[in-house]
């Protein structure tokens, strides 16, 4: 079919939560902006994952105007408990303590999915569901041409910037010749609901047990969103058994601190692995959240991670006379070096190097809680990290108009710095 051209400013691949928060933030700024998805526009509204969203990401939501919408259906972490199977010793942060009203949120992905389309409709994002990349040219003349294919024919659009938020398989990463180095864990990951006969008090729960860590997250109406990783051949079993086998056998691992567990919906799996590229940026494109990193669920900072990602991507673009500018990409990668090293590192260890079965594990993980338990400025450091209180360009994103460039009132990226583009 014959191909449409357009020339835009961004062109965002992968229509998640990065591409689609970016894609918001970045139109309301003042740029023409084309997102790309390869599934249909309310495909992620089925998604049974409750994200668990840390104080730092609820503030920077909250800075743009987009946690308003989540917060009725939005269930806050007052305390995370982690201990480990078939030994003492454990770790209780509480928001009390730590002076906040909340460590964070627990959202269901689903509303987050469904919040950032009525976004980015309201902020006139031009949306391309359905698509797939086809090619991905070279660089020329300021823009950097993405081919998508989709149900009513090719799409060419020439963009000043090109970003790969499609995930850890990312198809524009992969065209733009960015190598990555990938470990696949010996786990997956189950992820189901449950009911509970105690009140959770919206209390998170690590558990440490020796086939990996469990996760139970607090969600509205007293359900938990469980996040269950074993060896795949253990994963086999778990979702062949029928719900109440599989309760029991959760019971089993988690104990009765939340009195009986009951089975509060279908079982989901999801493969792990380590995916890191060994660049963030090429000409004229650059890499947002699972394309640049994808991590182990353990501590749940992926999502946390990659909307940082957003923040400062968005704060360095919208501060930029030339979006895609070599020194611009160069600069955001900078930026989010030492934060994504920081915490993929101790995402790796705590999922490859303390696994409990291990022979060496239960003496350093027993030791490793009483350091955090004992030593108020290490207790504070480790509080600090899993809130997510890294500097963010809040001042750029909270001067963000809200109203759609449609409508005329938002100011172009040219207005805004009062100078050619």
């Amino acid at each position: 079919m014959t191909a449409r051209r357009r020339n835009c400013d961004v062109v965002i691949v992968g229509g998640g939560p990065v591409g689609g928060l970016l894609a918001c933030l970045l139109a309301r700024g003042g740029l023409d902006v084309a997102l790309a998805e390869r599934g249909a526009a309310d495909s992620g509204y089925g998604d049974a994952r409750g994200y668990a969203l840390a104080a730092g990401t609820v503030r920077l939501l909250d800075d743009v105007g987009y946690w308003q919408p989540l917060a009725p259906e939005a269930e806050p972490i007052l305390a995370v408990h982690v201990s480990r199977e078939g030994g003492f010793g454990s770790v209780v942060m509480d928001a009390a303590s730590q002076g906040v009203s909340a460590l964070g949120q627990v959202v269901p992905a689903a509303r987050i999915g469904a919040m950032l389309a009525e976004a980015l409709a309201a902020t006139g994002v031009e949306r391309l569901d359905q698509t797939r990349l086809e090619t991905l040219e070279a660089a020329g003349d300021g823009r950097r041409e993405v081919v998508l294919a989709g149900p009513d024919g090719r799409h060419r659009l020439a963009a000043r910037l090109v970003v790969a938020a499609d995930g850890t398989g990312s198809a524009t990463r992969a065209a733009a010749g960015i190598e990555v180095r990938r470990r696949r864990y010996a786990a997956d990951a189950l992820v189901f609901d449950v009911r509970s006969t105690r009140p959770h008090g919206g209390r998170a729960f690590e558990r440490f047990t020796p086939e990996g860590p469990l996760a139970l997250l607090p969600q509205p109406g007293g359900r938990l969103n469980v996040v269950w990783v074993a060896p795949p051949e253990t994963c086999d079993e778990r979702i062949a058994l029928s719900d109440s086998e599989r309760i029991a056998a959760l019971q089993a691992r988690f104990g009765w601190r939340l009195g009986r567990l009951r089975t509060a919906g279908p079982a989901a799996r999801f493969p792990l692995e380590l995916v890191r590229a060994r660049r963030m940026y090429d000409q004229r494109l650059v890499l947002a959240g699972n394309a640049a990193h994808g991590l182990h669920p353990v501590a749940g900072q992926g999502l946390n991670l990659s909307l940082r990602d957003v923040a400062i991507l968005a704060g360095r673009v919208l501060s930029a006379r030339d979006p895609g500018a070599p020194e611009v990409l160069a600069a955001y990668a900078q930026a989010r070096s030492g934060d994504i090293d920081r915490v993929a590192a101790v995402t790796d260890l705590l999922a490859r190097g303390l696994p409990v079965g291990e022979r060496f594990a239960p003496r350093a993980l027993r030791r490793g809680m009483l350091l955090l338990d004992r030593i108020g400025p290490l207790r504070q450091l480790w509080a600090e990290q899993a809130m997510g209180l890294q500097p963010l360009p809040r001042r750029i994103l909270r001067g963000l108009p809200a109203e759609s460039r449609e409508g005329g009132t938002a100011p172009t990226a040219t207005e805004r710095r009062g100078e050619g583009i």
